[in-house]
């Protein structure tokens, strides 16, 4: 039997973001231990799993901070290639091949929402768990969100490519308080905004948007009763994709991409774009 739980988190420090991870994993009686036995080092047990030196391997660069929550007399962290007999892969934004998965694999973590990057059935088939960690990093994505915002009413990128531009011919002092007509660009506030997809990240989007004085509208035919109690009251939830974005000046998408039938992968087509006001930011 593989672990029952696996606890992991990767959380913020100082400019990094990063994902939390916490989970218990549970897996079917009929799922054999058999898979890669003679491939173990003895670290431990292999059918009752009792403490000694779990490798956990790494991609990508996760926060310390979570890495050392770890315990070390149980859990030995590397990174890539050094962990060669790893127990568990924890993993952020790496593309995920199945030849990178070695027989001493019980469980995968993804410092993040969504799984694309991880060959989920081929794991499944293998008996061995893909975990996510959906809203760990809510609050940074957005945070990203409203900077976009602001970055595409305000005009900010233009006026500071403008200012470097008049900075090399010398002209930054004498043209500043002229030239800065040119970017006024509009509020925010009294703008509306449609968020489709209304997780942990869509609904953080919609609570600061009512703050900044916007009327948000929402769309997700999933919406949980956990995320629908943490939306705004004001909000308006609609029926469809394209009902919600008509009025739009703003369009925030907040789903994961999933590829396939039934999938999200040209969720925004033609035909939902001809619905957008003119001047709509995506």
């Amino acid at each position: 039997m593989i672990p029952t739980a696996l606890r992991t988190a990767a959380r913020t420090s100082g400019r990094q973001s990063a994902a939390a991870f916490h989970t218990t994993a549970s897996l079917a009686a009929d799922v054999s231990v058999e898979h890669g036995r003679g491939e173990w080092k003895t670290y431990g047990d292999i059918t009752t799993y009792k403490p000694g030196h779990f490798q956990i391997k790494t991609y990508n660069k996760i926060s310390p901070h979570g890495l050392a929550r770890f315990p070390k007399e149980n859990y030995e962290v590397k990174e890539g290639e050094n962990a060669a007999n790893a127990h568990a892969i924890l993993l952020r934004s790496h593309k995920l091949q199945e030849d990178e998965v070695n027989l001493t694999v019980r469980a995968i973590a993804r410092c993040g929402a969504g799984t694309n990057n991880v060959p989920v059935a081929r794991m499944t088939e293998l008996g061995i768990p893909v975990f996510n960690t959906p809203g760990a990093n809510a609050n940074a994505v957005k945070e990203l969100v409203l900077a976009g915002m602001l970055l595409g009413s305000r005009r900010i990128v233009d006026g500071i490519n403008h200012m470097y531009s008049l900075g090399e011919q010398g002209l930054a002092r004498e043209r500043v308080e002229k030239d800065k007509a040119m970017f006024g660009g509009r509020e925010l506030k009294g703008k509306t905004l449609a968020v489709i997809g209304l997780g942990h990240i869509g609904a953080a989007t919609a609570r600061d948007a009512e703050a900044l004085g916007m009327t948000v509208t929402g769309y997700d035919p999933g919406l949980s009763i956990e995320n629908a109690l943490k939306l705004p009251r004001s909000i308006a939830l609609k029926d469809s994709i394209n009902s919600c974005v008509g009025d739009a000046d703003y369009i925030s998408l907040n789903i994961p991409y999933i590829k396939g039938e039934g999938g999200t992968h040209g969720i925004i087509g033609n035909d939902v774009i001809s619905g957008f006001k003119n001047g709509a930011v995506l």
